[in-house]
């Protein structure tokens, strides 16, 4: 909950938020520039909407040092949420891509900072960091290899995540949080079926017309969902409570499973298309849910919005966009 000791930490301070284009970047800036932020805002192109004359945007590739040098100068805050992402199909095609890429922004964008003295630090990791297991606990992630389905994403936010630790060894930094976030989806989300995460992908095939609705797997693995209104009041709790604490997931610490978001998607969007499971298709772990015992002791993050009320919410934005 706001107050005037966190507003103080808004109010009036260059924030720059890389990923601006995103699902999390579109949902975060507009709360910062309530809450009286100046946000710089990056991604590698000037989008065609979205942004208004408050936002200073700068375009660019994480990927040149000099670039992220550039991004961070006289900034107050990061949050650094830029990344390329997608399903366990697209994470295989683009094994290279995601590794190199994602580890060099990273890198680049949380050193910049960190020489540029930037106060406060929000790093954007994931829980595709764990090894598999039942219940995925932050102690645990460097316990084995993550699942082979996200590993090379997987291995360029482990390697970030190594990356701050060593800025507190080598420098005593102790200005960087560190959110594991569980799926996310939500408004500005991205829809192509080709390259979005399960919620959207689901979404944008089954409001596209797709009958049957072909979905990878028997329906029986189970994930832990989070709308991202939640997830951004997690980034700010992260970065007014979260620094020097060590990794912290962001998620509801409930497992939904496949079948269950494919029912909610189409009861809210397509009642009348059927089903038809590939399960010749690889589904990714079988259970993946975070435990959020660390984010409500330190944070004091709890989700509000469901499952079935994020997805019907979700569904009302994207209607409402065409």
């Amino acid at each position: 909950m706001a107050n005037a000791d966190s507003d103080a930490l808004y109010t009036g301070k260059k924030i720059l938020v890389t990923g601006a284009t995103g699902l999390y970047g579109r949902n975060l800036i507009p709360r910062l520039l309530a809450k009286g932020a100046n946000v710089r805002a990056v991604a590698r192109r000037v989008p065609a909407t979205g942004f208004g004359p408050d936002v200073e945007f700068v375009a660019g590739d994480l990927k040149e040092p000099g670039f992220a040098r550039q991004a961070v100068k006289g900034c107050d805050g990061l949050f650094h949420m830029a990344g390329t992402r997608g399903s366990i199909g697209i994470q295989i095609k683009r094994a290279a891509e995601m590794l190199h890429d994602n580890t060099l922004s990273c890198f680049n964008a949380l050193n910049a900072a960190r020489e540029a003295g930037v106060a406060r630090v929000v790093y954007v990791s994931t829980v595709s960091v764990y090894p598999p297991g039942e219940r995925y606990v932050e102690d645990q992630a460097w316990s084995a290899n993550p699942h082979p389905g996200n590993e090379f994403v997987a291995w360029s936010k482990r390697m970030a995540e190594k990356l701050i630790e060593a800025f507190e060894v080598q420098y005593g930094a102790k200005n960087f949080a560190i959110l594991r976030p569980v799926n996310t989806f939500g408004p500005w989300d991205d829809f192509n079926p080709q390259t979005a995460l399960v919620v959207p992908a689901l979404i944008g095939r089954a409001l596209g017309g797709e009958n049957p609705l072909s979905v990878w797997g028997d329906g029986t693995a189970v994930r832990d969902f989070l709308y991202v209104e939640d997830a951004v009041d997690g980034l700010l709790a992260g970065y007014e409570r979260g620094l020097g604490q060590g990794p912290i997931n962001l998620g509801s610490g409930r497992g939904y499973s496949v079948a269950e978001v494919v029912a909610a998607v189409l009861r809210h969007g397509a009642p009348d298309t059927r089903v038809r499971w590939d399960a010749d298709k690889p589904a990714g772990e079988a259970r993946k849910v975070a435990d959020t015992a660390r984010a409500e002791k330190i944070l004091g993050f709890t989700p509000k919005i469901g499952l079935e009320e994020g997805i019907a919410r979700t569904i009302a934005w994207y209607r409402a966009r065409d």
